[in-house]
């Protein structure tokens, strides 16, 4: 029941996203994330939202979603959102930790492996990015 409610949240968040109106798509994602807290796209959704204005809680609402996140699919989505998140807070560190967690689960993609080469090379790590880029091209092969 919960579930299918959080559904009609996060739909009319979304809509709201759309439209540009960020603090009505913040109060549905987050009562979608309330009724459902395993709902991996609302926290995502809802993370980017606060992002804008507030890094560190968007990573921590993350972070609670890896933490109950049971599939890797789920984690490796959170992951890849709290190192987005991470790098806008300037966080580089930690969305390296982030991006490479996610790198590691079964299904990563060549978008996942490009994120973490471009964050290496905006560090100056080229031989390090130079590797996420191949892991990246292989990884579209599959």
């Amino acid at each position: 029941m919960s579930a299918a409610v959080a559904r009609r949240y996060f739909v009319r968040g979304r809509e709201h996203l759309r439209r540009g109106e960020y603090d009505e798509a913040e109060r549905e994602l987050a009562a979608a994330i309330e009724l459902w807290p395993q709902f991996v796209e609302a926290r995502v959704g809802y993370a980017l939202v606060i992002c804008r204005a507030d890094p560190p809680r968007a990573a921590q609402v993350l972070r609670i979603g890896v933490q109950r996140a049971q599939r890797p699919t789920e984690r490796r989505v959170l992951l890849g959102a709290l190192g987005d998140v991470q790098l806008a807070g300037g966080d580089f560190l930690g969305a390296e930790e982030s991006f490479s967690e996610a790198a590691r689960l079964p299904g990563s993609n060549a978008r996942l492996h490009d994120r973490l080469g471009r964050l290496r090379a905006k560090t100056g790590r080229f031989g390090d990015a130079l590797a996420a880029f191949l892991s990246a091209a292989t990884a579209e092969k599959r």
